[in-house]
């Protein structure tokens, strides 16, 4: 089951106006998850920079195609990523985990969190340690990013 009752998420403010009407974009791999989001200077006003927030050591993502969270969100701010407390998901995964790797405790002595990021149409869902977020210029996106996804962006 998706969300419960139990499960609060607490708003965790960006430096940047995410884009309210655009949708993150996430590049996983082992140990490396990167979200990107566009930006606004001002309402409906792109700016010349994305937000790219790196999850350090996260280790497992979802993804829904739903705008609306099924989680109890205690305060909705202008832009902000989210860390549910009292995570089914994120104990689940971890007995997951240990059940595959019984002795990943012992090499991984990490505390993780439960991060979900809000698009328009859509969520992330991911399991890390913790993050970080920085700004990208857009002539720098260029070269991270495929032309594709550039224009998602700028819309």
């Amino acid at each position: 089951m998706i969300g419960n009752s139990k499960e609060n998420a607490v708003a965790i403010p960006l430096k940047v106006w995410q884009d309210p009407q655009g949708n993150p974009l996430m590049i996983f791999s082992e140990h490396n998850c990167e979200i990107y989001v566009g930006c606004w200077i001002e309402a409906g006003i792109p700016a010349e920079y994305i937000c790219k927030i790196t999850f350090i050591s996260g280790w497992a993502s979802r993804c829904y195609g739903v705008e609306y969270l099924p989680y109890e969100i205690k305060e909705h701010l202008r832009s902000a990523i989210f860390e549910l407390t009292n995570s089914l998901w994120l104990k689940e995964s971890s007995e997951y985990r240990l059940k595959c790797y019984p002795e990943w405790k012992t090499w991984d002595n990490l505390i993780y969190h439960h991060y979900i990021i809000q698009g328009h149409n859509n969520y992330i869902e991911i399991i890390a340690e913790s993050y970080k977020e920085e700004v990208i210029s857009m002539e720098d996106a260029e070269t991270v990013l495929p032309s594709m996804y550039l224009k998602h962006f700028n819309q």
